[in-house]
């Protein structure tokens, strides 16, 4: 068996969203050119090639920050999140776990999503990206996120 910790997919549900928030995006007329990044059953053909072959799962690009302001954030991630759980929970022989995405432009929403997707979906990590629309990760505001993830005992992929 081979597993591939870092894999982005983009599940359908959450695809269809941005078509709404940030019409026009390079995501939403690039991504359908690569299918196995938002067509579940081209991921599960690709796979099919290699014997034994699993992915970890995580949501890709763009960030959750750029996408939408704060008071909708939330919404998104536990839109993308579930997407990806469900996946996993669909093909667990394929997708064996995912890495969730986090709203980083509301720290107390992130926090809560950590709990939420860490104890009540399975996800065995969280994605953040090098900066949260253009700020540093190593900003004090940010610390919390490192903080309750070393609680759980999980990793922070940094994208």
């Amino acid at each position: 068996m081979m597993i591939d910790i870092f894999n982005h997919f983009m599940p359908k549900a959450y695809f269809d969203r941005l078509g709404d928030l940030i019409p026009g995006h390079v995501a939403l007329t690039a991504f359908p050119r690569l299918p196995t990044l938002c067509d579940l059953d081209a991921r599960l053909a690709l796979l099919d090639q290699f014997d034994a072959l699993q992915q970890v799962l995580s949501l890709a690009n763009p960030p959750l920050e750029l996408i939408a302001p704060p008071d909708q954030t939330p919404a998104l991630a536990r839109l993308a999140n579930d997407s990806l759980a469900e996946l996993c929970s669909r093909h667990p022989n394929r997708f064996p776990a995912f890495i969730a995405s986090l709203p980083m432009n509301n720290i107390e929403a992130s926090l809560a999503e950590i709990d939420r997707v860490v104890t009540g979906l399975g996800a065995r990590g969280v994605q953040v990206f090098t900066n949260v629309a253009g700020r540093p990760l190593s900003e004090p505001e940010f610390r919390p996120i490192f903080q309750r993830m070393a609680t759980h005992d999980l990793p922070v992929w940094v994208h």
